[in-house]
């Protein structure tokens, strides 16, 4: 899959397009104005995803609503998955490519016995923050307010993105429907971003977790030492 990401050269502000091929990612680009050769500051995390956000904006622009449903979906979708299977590498300690084969057919089976997005949202969320998704993305009401106006307070907030977005997927691919309009595209590339922004917080959780256990472990091991140090000194 080839992709077109909109970059602006560092010397002399000149906006132009990076073509990428899939999973050829460039270190460097060079400006077609001044041809400076500047290093490309990837962001962290899942390059894909960001990726596949860019193109769906692309092809919205281009007036293919339709496209751009399929790949903010996947988008969502491949996040989700990523996250889940990073973290259960991070867990086990056979994160960075040492898992085994039978390790990840685990994973991959435990994603997928968890068959409805509804239930992966919810899982996924419990799994990285201990709370349900409606739980913890109403504790991100900044973030999540602007993206669900006119959501009915009676009904979850993950059920209202089922409705609003992964039902406009299932709408093409269950059932060949194809005919949707500009604002429908508009609406589901923000709730895209928004349960992006939401899973990224999810994993910031998690991260702050992670690194209070290493700090009272470390703590734990000096204090342990200075205890041993003083037996030994009496």
């Amino acid at each position: 899959m080839k992709f077109s990401i909109p970059v602006t050269c560092p010397a002399c502000d000149k906006e132009f397009s990076l073509e990428i091929s899939g999973s050829d990612i460039p270190d460097y680009k060079q400006c077609p104005k001044c041809e400076t050769r500047s290093y490309n500051l990837w962001p962290l995390g899942n390059l894909v995803t960001i990726l596949l956000m860019e193109r769906a904006k692309q092809e919205l622009a281009n007036g293919d609503v339709t496209v751009a449903l399929l790949l903010s979906s996947m988008a969502v979708e491949g996040q989700m998955s990523w996250l889940f299977f990073k973290w259960k590498g991070l867990d086990s300690g056979k994160f960075l490519g040492n898992e085994t084969l039978e390790v990840r057919k685990q994973w991959e089976d435990e994603w997928s016995t968890m068959r409805s997005i509804g239930k992966r949202m919810d899982e996924l969320s419990r799994f990285l923050t201990k709370r349900p998704f409606d739980e913890f993305a109403s504790m991100r009401k900044e973030v999540i307010t602007p993206a669900i106006a006119g959501h009915d307070a009676a009904t979850s907030i993950k059920e209202f993105f089922q409705r609003h977005f992964f039902e406009k997927r299932n709408a093409i691919v269950h059932y060949g429907e194809i005919d949707f309009q500009e604002a429908d595209g508009e609406r589901c590339l923000s709730l895209a971003r928004v349960l992006l922004i939401l899973f990224h917080a999810m994993e910031a959780l998690r991260c702050d977790v992670m690194e209070e256990t290493f700090r009272q472990e470390r703590e734990e091991t000096r204090l342990s030492k200075q205890r041993s140090d003083e037996q030994l000194q009496s």
